[in-house]
Order: C-alpha cells, then structure tokens, then sequence
C-alpha cells in the first residue's frame, strides 16, 4: 500500500481512514475510487462509483467486516473506472469476485500485456 498523499493517477490517494467515518472525509455525490481493508495494511476490496462514493462506502460500511478505507475522487465514471483496475492489478485484494465491476459489459480491454487474471476473467465470462 501506498504512503498517505504519495500520488496515483488522476490525483493523490487519501487514507487509510476509519470506514464508519467515511462521510467525515468524502464529498457527497462524488465520483471516486476506493479500496477497503479490515487490518489497514493490506487491500481486501477495490471498487469504484461512477456518482455516489460516499454512499457507496456507507454500504460497505454497514454489511461488512472492512474496518479501514483508502480513497480517491475522479473528474468522470470512466477515470474512476480506470483507476479501480489499475488498483486491481496493483494491489490483488482478495475480496474482488472479477477484476473490474465498474467496466465490466463496457469493452473495455486490459492494458496490462500478458495480464493473467484478466485473461482468465474474460474466459470465464
């Protein structure tokens, strides 16, 4: 995991916070990508919200056992997107049931040459 304000694509990665005080740090109704984690030193789940990122981490915090949350608000769906997978190739967490739910059923390709993972995900779709 990154350092708190060392910088990802499209901006600088805030984190770790506590989830239950998500709202205390994310705009509402802000586009944004996010990583979870129950220890606070590893990524358990990576997601993305094309518009909604401080709800969509209110769920989380609600209906599971993540304790810990990274985050970063994108210019647009398709940045977030970009930045959810490029987590995903980074950081492996182990939660993730497919390698990208923001762009999945979009067209989008993986730009990682040789990537496996995404190899075997658009073979099992």
């Amino acid at each position: 995991m990154r350092a708190p304000g060392q910088l990802t694509k499209g901006g600088v990665m805030l984190g770790p916070f506590l989830l239950k005080y998500h709202h205390m740090f994310v705009n509402s109704s802000s586009t944004g990508a996010f990583i979870l984690s129950r220890n606070g030193r590893s990524a358990d789940y990576v997601g993305a919200s094309a518009d909604d990122l401080v709800g969509t981490l209110g769920r989380f915090a609600r209906q599971s056992d993540y304790r810990y949350f990274w985050f970063i608000e994108a210019r647009s769906d398709r940045e977030a997107a970009e930045i959810e997978q490029t987590w995903l190739h980074r950081y492996r967490p182990s939660d993730n049931p497919s390698r990208s739910s923001a762009l999945h059923g979009s067209g989008w390709r993986c730009t990682i040459e040789g990537c496996p993972t995404c190899a075997l995900a658009g073979a099992l779709r």
